[in-house]
């Protein structure tokens, strides 16, 4: 027989996937919005796509912006290249944790 504390034991609490999950989605959620914010400040700036960082950033961010910019006014220029569509990626960025404080549970 195997002695006890061989054994798995079981979290009490229950729902470590969950956890793991939910750890998982902030994760990506900051990536995201890194390189949306380093979007925003290389075309606020002027750093075109021939350098690296440039290339990097706007390869990874421009489907996203590329969807935006679909809608009329989407690419109307505001401060040096950044458009209406790239600060309505801003936006959504900072709309997420504002939605998800908004709507947490009084204790």
């Amino acid at each position: 027989m195997s002695s006890p504390g061989s054994q798995l034991r079981r979290n009490p609490a229950g729902g470590s996937g969950a956890r793991l999950l939910a750890q998982m989605g902030i994760a990506l959620y900051a990536l995201f919005a890194s390189f949306v914010i380093i979007r925003s400040l290389l075309l606020s700036i002027g750093i075109a796509d021939n350098l690296w960082v440039g290339g990097v950033i706007y390869g990874i961010t421009d489907p996203f912006a590329a969807v935006l910019k679909i809608f009329p006014g989407g690419d109307f220029e505001l401060v040096g290249r950044l458009t209406l569509a790239d600060l309505t990626l801003l936006a959504g960025i900072v709309a997420v944790p504002a939605a998800i404080v908004a709507r947490r549970p009084e204790y």
